[in-house]
């Protein structure tokens, strides 16, 4: 969380040493983390990647940012999951995928 914290705040132009908006960025970046699991990516915080969308995210929701600003971050974030999401590298793996298949093939053969 650190590391995105500092990336965060370099990307939103706030020198490391201020922390009176840790919290709320810190509340993007979990927010962020949370909607690409909800699209099926794993959230890996050690992939380049991945860091990136996150802190797009962030820079696309935080208060402080130019309009124009964020509505480029947004874009950005959204192109980045439409990436990752169509890579079978980055999408999470349920535990009961292969289970799930199997009902369904079982209901389409009744």
């Amino acid at each position: 969380m650190n590391e995105l914290l500092t990336i965060a705040k370099q990307c939103l132009s706030i020198i490391e040493t201020a922390t009176l908006k840790d919290d709320e960025i810190k509340m993007w970046i979990k927010a962020g983390i949370a909607d690409l699991t909800r699209q099926g990516i794993e959230a890996d915080t050690s992939n380049e990647l991945v860091k990136s969308a996150i802190v797009m995210f962030v820079k696309a929701n935080f208060g402080n940012v130019d309009i124009k600003e964020k509505e480029l971050a947004q874009k950005t974030y959204s192109l980045l999951c439409c990436n990752l999401g169509l890579s079978s590298d980055y999408k999470e793996v349920e535990d009961n995928a292969w289970c799930k298949l199997q009902i369904i093939i079982y209901l389409y053969s009744i």
